[in-house]
């Protein structure tokens, strides 16, 4: 397909997204403290010691390519805030890399989105720890992460408030938010950087941006602003930039045909809005794309479907162009055959047919005469009293008996019904067989 031209392999792109996540972490630091850093080296030792242990217990060889734990435990840690225990870093880390990649078969074969799996289980089991957003610019306990708390923008919206946040501070990530999903200038640039050097294609962000926006403008839930602004406020105090650019390009759980992205990507935008509106949580772009990622197969077979037909009606369109095209003198069709003309030839076909048989039983009768001289050769070998003079007269006897056998046949008039060859066996035996002996 033409798409696996502009994507490298599945190393190189774990390779990048890693460099990609760099900056975000760096924002991180500079907006809250640097006990990100200490959250995203727990995060990413705990998945690389959960690759080799089940390596090791599995008795294979250990990977030390395999990037993916890495970059889903590094995104994952981007949607957490900056004051999360450090426990629920290393709990949700394991078992997401445990059951959600390895029981599947590892690398590159698991079906769901492995930070979107952290990230739900998180929310499921601490949701206070987790939607519990710091303020930025504000102290941060190192160990513990103790930090002054504050509602994030998405949280006001739910209330049916309005955040008030400049758009200067959306854009750069300067208010209460997750510690790396916030950075939205930073995300775009990234994600033109990963576009232009072709490690993410457009087709799943685009799309999955261009429903967000669409559904926000269509079904505005801030009143008292124009549409304008409540889409600005919808999509730059979520996640949903993030989404577009890091969990929407994962080779494993993405289809492959830059049709079935598409669609992916426009279901994964109404599923994440539906989520926001009416769910009870703000990741709503987790939930979806997990939901989403169930069905990805499924797209990929369907247009690859499709891609099959078409090649089918390009080549029988050429076959039948070829088909057109001048050849060598073609001999002329035969006329059409009278009725009198079928049956003659029905008629000489059976008589052909029969002289074959004739043939054929001719060739099987002249066999007897070997048998003859084995049968002598018997007589010999048992010391009959017989000479070889009669031996040799009986054997001249026979052979009379069998071509005066073939006159008598050669004198039958073939009517154009065939002959039974048993009837006619059966005839000759019962003739001959008295004189014979």
């Amino acid at each position: 397909m033409t798409h696996t031209k502009h994507i490298k392999t599945s190393q190189q792109h774990y390779d990048y997204m890693l460099l990609a996540l760099i900056p975000l972490i760096v924002c991180a630091c500079v907006i809250y403290s640097a006990r990100v850093l200490l959250i995203c080296a727990t995060a990413f030792m705990t998945a690389r010691i959960v690759d080799v242990a089940t390596a090791v217990a599995r008795k294979q060889e250990i990977d030390a390519g395999d990037k993916s734990s890495a970059v889903a435990a590094l995104t994952f840690c981007m949607m957490l805030p900056v004051s999360v225990p450090l426990y629920i870093v290393v709990v949700t880390v394991a078992v997401t890399i445990l059951v959600g990649k390895h029981i599947f078969g590892g690398k590159d074969v698991y079906p769901f989105n492995l930070a979107a799996l952290a990230m739900c289980m998180a929310a499921v089991n601490w949701p206070e720890e987790v939607f519990k957003a710091v303020t930025p610019m504000t102290g941060v306990n190192f160990w513990t992460g103790a930090a002054q708390s504050s509602l994030t923008g998405s949280s006001q919206i739910k209330l049916g408030g309005l955040p008030y946040i400049s758009t200067f501070d959306l854009l750069l990530g300067n208010h209460a938010a997750a510690m790396g999903s916030a950075f939205v200038l930073v995300i775009v640039s990234i994600g033109v950087f990963l576009l232009a050097t072709k490690h993410i294609t457009w087709h799943a962000p685009v799309s999955f941006l261009a429903t967000c926006i669409v559904f926000s403008l269509v079904f505005p839930r801030i009143y008292g602003v124009s549409a304008i602004d409540s889409l600005k406020y919808e999509i730059l105090c979520s996640a949903i930039v993030f989404y577009a650019v890091f969990m929407l390009n994962e080779p494993a759980t993405t289809p492959k045909n830059p049709r079935a992205k598409i669609v992916f990507g426009i279901l994964t935008g109404l599923l994440t809005m539906l989520f926001r509106y009416f769910g009870s949580y703000e990741i709503g772009g987790c939930f979806a794309l997990l939901l989403v990622n169930a069905t990805e197969g499924y797209w990929d077979r369907l247009f690859d479907k499709d891609t099959i037909h078409s090649a089918e009606e390009k080549l029988s369109s050429a076959l039948k162009i070829g088909a057109k095209q001048p050849t060598e003198h073609k001999k002329p069709e035969p006329e059409a055959k009278t009725e009198k003309t079928v049956k003659a030839e029905k008629t000489s076909e059976k008589h052909t047919e029969t002289a074959n048989s004739k043939k054929v039983y001719k060739k099987e009768e002249k066999q007897p005469s070997s048998k003859t001289v084995k049968t002598a050769e018997k007589k010999k070998s048992a010391k009959d009293k017989h000479t070889a003079k009669e031996d040799a007269l009986s054997a001249t006897t026979t052979l009379d008996i069998i071509s005066r056998a073939e006159d008598d046949i050669d004198q039958v008039m073939f009517s154009t019904q065939t002959i039974d060859m048993e009837e006619a066996l059966r005839a000759f035996e019962e003739k001959y067989s008295k004189g014979g002996k």
